[in-house]
């Protein structure tokens, strides 16, 4: 899996709030979230509406590579599959193939498996392989009903049902992803990469709780599961329990250890506790590793991908390529893997952030054009989309890309706090905090979040909460500290806490003096002047 993420340059967003909420700054950075195969997304925004002060930097992490587990009777009623006769049972009906939208390799393979279906429409098996062929092309919509059609002529069978369940997931309809795998769990309670995939989807459901009961069970049950360790983490990471996280990231490196997404969440886990040195050993970890993932051993999932004859190769090599560099290289290569598969939704993912970071927006634009009409629930594409339209300056439009990514992950902590910084803009204050205070609560030490809902509870006269907010984004210590540490010492003294202000400020002060932030530095000095203090 590639796993990259890098910083270039800000870019300011002048404030229209009557508020006087200030100015944007914007850092981009670009990610690959371990899914399918090797892929490059264009990541995070981590804008700072604080005008005089320095812009935020900050990480973002968005793995959505977990699995499952057990405790299959906390979740969800299972499906019921009426006896009624085959021969009497009326079949869903698929939507047509635009087979013209695909390479000629791939139209040739999908008319050979539609014209079995046509010679044997009530054949479970025919079916069956028809949607596995379009579900390795990513026509997950088209593949669901194939496999609908197969169940309706073999219920019960524990492939259609786990394929379904599968389908479900990659178009964002988590609840009925997991319905799926618990029905396919009570026919093979023994296959353990569904028990995996419960516990993923259960997570993207927000049923956390759920999703901790299961991955504990299957480590109890295989404690040498290096994805369960990482889900486990990712559980209580988002729980607030982090340093029982760091415990299992750690456990999944050391039974996997070239296991990118574990270090890269050590890494982010450590700098919460304020293990700013491990911190970065761990990131810069993540960056060697960036391009493995801990291998699931899943013949089913491994069958489907065996139908995939055109495009992943060479998408693949095309991702390694920017993980070198080669940038020009890499959109060659996935521009070919395209003209191969027209209709995958990975390459033109990657493209957005490739064409992006390439300065050729219009292309950048086409891809995510191109992805929607694919598949328009992939929150990733929608959030990559409002990043570029954000350097673009067009503000509307990306606040309506956040707000897209958000209809299709509910949990994308990023995409709130993205979403709360556009409308910020514009003076919708309470809309804002609602949407920093679930970027919150998805990520509870989420220091950006916490920062500016403070501003906009100093702006509403709330000094005590606003206290509180800004004192959680102080930790760990690093180069964002003494924005923070300022914008706390200000919050005291507006609060009628002088003394504390006066010591914040001072703090702030030593801290930007020794980071090499000039300007916030002489900025609290000034303040402290016009107080009658010295720093």
């Amino acid at each position: 899996m590639v796993n990259r993420k890098a910083r270039e340059g800000g870019k300011e967003i002048e404030s229209q709030s009557p508020q006087r909420l200030q100015s944007l700054s914007v850092q981009w950075m670009y990610r690959v979230i371990p899914v399918h195969k090797s892929h490059i997304y264009l990541s995070s925004i981590i804008p700072n509406p604080i005008k005089s002060l320095p812009s935020l930097r900050t990480l973002r992490f968005n793995l959505f590579a977990a699995f499952a587990g057990f405790a299959i009777h906390l979740i969800f009623a299972v499906f019921a599959f009426p006896a009624i006769p085959i021969s009497a049972q009326a079949l869903p009906e698929p939507p047509p193939i635009l087979m013209e939208s695909f390479g000629p390799e791939v139209r040739e393979h999908l008319q050979k498996a539609l014209a079995e279906v046509k010679a044997r429409p009530r054949d479970p098996e025919t079916n069956g392989r028809m949607a596995m062929t379009l579900h390795t092309y990513e026509e997950h919509r088209v593949a669901a009903v194939y496999y609908e059609r197969a169940l309706a002529l073999q219920p019960g069978e524990f492939r259609w049902i786990y394929f379904l369940a599968l389908v479900r997931a990659a178009t964002g309809d988590h609840e009925q992803a997991v319905r799926g795998f618990t029905e396919a769990l009570r026919i093979r309670p023994d296959y353990l990469p569904a028990r995996l995939r419960l516990a993923d989807s259960c997570f993207a459901a927000g049923k956390t709780d759920q999703s901790r009961v299961i991955y504990q069970e299957l480590i109890e049950k295989e404690s040498a599961f290096p994805q369960a360790h990482y889900g486990l983490g990712r559980v209580l990471a988002l729980k607030g329990e982090t340093a029982r996280a760091v415990e299992q990231f750690r456990k999944a490196i050391e039974l996997y250890p070239s296991y990118g997404a574990a270090y890269y969440a050590l890494g982010m886990a450590l700098r919460d506790l304020g293990e700013t040195e491990a911190a970065r050993e761990n990131l810069t970890l993540y960056q060697r590793h960036r391009l493995s993932r801990a291998p699931l051993n899943d013949p089913l999932v491994g069958s489907i991908a065996e139908l995939n004859t055109a495009g992943s190769e060479i998408l693949k090599r095309g991702a390694m390529l920017e993980a070198a560099g080669n940038l020009d290289q890499s959109i060659a290569e996935h521009e070919r893997a395209l003209l191969v598969n027209p209709r995958l939704t990975q390459a033109h993912i990657n493209l957005i952030s490739l064409y992006a970071r390439a300065g050729n927006f219009e292309k950048a634009e086409k891809h995510y054009r191109d992805v929607v009409e694919i598949n328009p629930n992939l929150d990733d594409s929608h959030y990559n989309y409002g990043v570029m339209l954000v350097q673009l300056k067009r503000y509307d439009d990306a606040a309506a890309a956040f707000l897209r990514s958000l209809q299709a992950n509910p949990q994308n902590a990023d995409a709130h706090h993205n979403y709360a910084v556009m409308i910020e803009r514009e003076g919708r204050l309470d809309e804002a905090a609602g949407h920093y205070r679930k970027a919150i609560e998805n990520r509870p030490a989420y220091r950006a979040a916490h920062f500016h809902l403070g501003r906009i509870l100093v702006n509403q006269g709330r000094l005590d909460e606003a206290i509180d907010h800004l004192i959680r984004s102080l930790t760990p210590e690093d180069e964002d500290t003494p924005l923070y540490q300022y914008a706390l010492g200000a919050t005291y003294i507006r609060a009628g806490q002088r003394e504390k202000g006066i010591a914040q400020l001072r703090e702030a002060h030593k801290k930007a003096v020794a980071f090499g932030q000039s300007q916030i530095a002489a900025s609290i000095l000034r303040d402290l002047t016009a107080l009658n203090q010295t720093p």
